[in-house]
């Protein structure tokens, strides 16, 4: 199973079971369960594809989020979802199931070969996305193939032979979308002509719930520090474990990238965190500022602010 396969489940799907299994507070037989969550007059008459109650069982159980008793039939939650409470909403949701797509257990040889089990097929994807600047021309369909084209796409040189394609159809990019944006790794427009609508590699949210799960409110880092924390978290992003695993260079131990830099300069913005300058420090981060393309601005230190919303 893979997670961009049609027969995955798409990220809402699998939040529909857990909140029923959270809600229930316990474990349940697998027929009642398909039966609340997906009820026959809901259910589709196309049988060529997999039922989405089917799908999301099957990717809980590659992130090892739920677990079907073999002998009992019965579906009960597992690992890091078994501590949700009925008071944790789907963002605290999206945080467990961000670090279990990125969880290096699940993403071993990541450059070695285009072997798509697990999360690995959507991890690649997400380490190339995120090479991108969020101020240029989002990516769609036609764009990402584009770029990955296999003879001259610029990004083909960036990319190590054995993980391409990243893409084997048009089916996945849609997935992709789905995928990236509910893990707090892309933005989507709000209106779409079709699934395969362009992505902006917007990683604000991540970074964000990230910030704000490490550190606390009124704390001050370095902000190279800060970079190294970050991409261990979020190795997908340019510089992480994930991104160099695939091919992609780093921007360097001192460097943001133009997507991480992206997302600081929204927190600052937005007051969830607080960007300084100290001309006496001795590590400085430099981030790419679009209002000054051509002159990185300093970063000495990060000041976790107390965040207006969750």
């Amino acid at each position: 199973m893979t997670l961009l396969n049609v027969d995955a489940a798409i990220p809402s799907q699998t939040w529909a079971v857990v909140r029923l299994l959270t809600y229930l507070g316990k474990s349940i037989a697998l027929d009642e369960a398909r039966a609340l969550v997906s009820p026959p007059s809901l259910r589709s008459e196309d049988t060529s594809t997999r039922p989405p109650f089917d799908c999301a069982i099957s990717s809980l159980q590659v992130l090892e989020l739920a677990r079907v008793d073999a002998d009992q039939q019965e579906l009960s939650l597992a690992g890091p979802t078994k501590e949700l409470a009925i008071s944790d909403d789907l963002q605290t949701y999206t945080r467990i199931l961000r670090r279990a797509v990125l969880k290096t257990d699940y993403n071993t040889d990541l450059g070695a070969n285009n072997d798509p089990t697990g999360p690995r097929d959507l991890t690649r994807a997400l380490a190339w996305f995120l090479m991108h600047d969020p101020m240029e021309q989002p990516i769609d369909w036609v764009a990402a193939q584009r770029l990955l084209d296999q003879k001259d796409g610029k990004d083909r040189r960036l990319l190590k032979d054995e993980v391409l394609p990243l893409f084997a159809n048009d089916t996945r990019w849609p997935r992709f979308g789905y995928w990236a944006t509910a893990l707090g790794l892309a933005a989507a427009p709000v209106f779409r002509t079709d699934g395969r609508g362009p992505l902006v590699p917007d990683c604000t949210l991540a970074v964000k719930q990230t910030v704000l799960e490490v550190w606390q409110a009124g704390q001050r880092v370095n902000a190279v520090e800060a970079l190294q924390v970050l991409r261990e978290h979020l190795p997908v992003l340019p510089g992480g474990a994930h991104s160099l695993g695939v091919g992609i260079p780093s921007p360097g131990g001192s460097a943001a990238g133009t997507a991480l830099s992206f997302a600081l300069l929204r927190g600052h913005d937005e007051k969830w965190l607080r960007l300084e300058h100290d001309d006496d420090a001795r590590k400085i981060l430099m981030l790419h500022d679009p209002e000054r393309p051509g002159s990185p601005r300093p970063i000495s230190d990060i000041t976790i602010l107390e965040p207006t919303d969750g």
